[in-house]
């Protein structure tokens, strides 16, 4: 019997025990998860401010790209190109390589471009350049190297592209709906 009288009360301040640690487990499950959701939401919330800065720098260097992209391709049209290059004085030798090499120049300077730019408007505007090479090296192989530039540019200008076949004005076009479809 005093054992018994020793034996309850220990019970009762273990059954009181056993429910107080019972609640307050639950307690800082509780708190736990608010604690992890908490710190989910502050993840995502700097995720979104890191997307929101990083857009914030990368929209400007993209719209930057297909603008130079665009100046690029006006640059190198041969019309505009024979206009800056030209002399009056030159040869056909000397005008062929001039050409060529302020097209390698322009392009080289414009390179890294192509990160910012859609694959799709990369290849028009390389395929416009190549064009542009092609067109200036046919026309080139129909004369000597020491005739007069200027039937030379005539070449290039009359046999050069038309309307519906214009390299530089698809790439443009590609450039212009690049624009519109991801930044409109």
């Amino acid at each position: 019997m005093d054992a018994l009288l020793i034996l309850l009360p220990v019970i009762a301040i273990l059954i009181v025990v056993y429910i107080m640690m019972k609640d307050f487990t639950k307690q800082n499950t509780k708190q736990l998860d608010y604690l992890r959701n908490e710190q989910h939401v502050q993840i995502m919330k700097m995720e979104l401010e890191k997307k929101s800065n990083s857009e914030k720098i990368s929209i400007p260097l993209k719209f930057q790209a297909y603008e130079r992209m665009a100046l690029f391709l006006e640059r190198i049209n041969p019309t505009n190109l024979l206009t800056r290059v030209m002399n009056p004085k030159m040869r056909v030798s000397t005008l062929h390589s001039s050409l060529l090499a302020t097209i390698r120049e322009e392009y080289e300077h414009n390179m890294s471009q192509q990160l910012y730019i859609s694959d799709n408007s990369w290849g028009l505007v390389k395929t416009a350049k190549e064009e542009v090479v092609r067109l200036i090296n046919s026309s080139a192989a129909k004369f000597n190297s020491e005739d007069n530039a200027n039937v030379f540019a005539q070449e290039i200008i009359t046999n050069g592209f038309n309307n519906n076949n214009n390299p530089i004005e698809k790439a443009l076009k590609g450039l212009k709906e690049d624009i519109r479809e991801n930044f409109s």
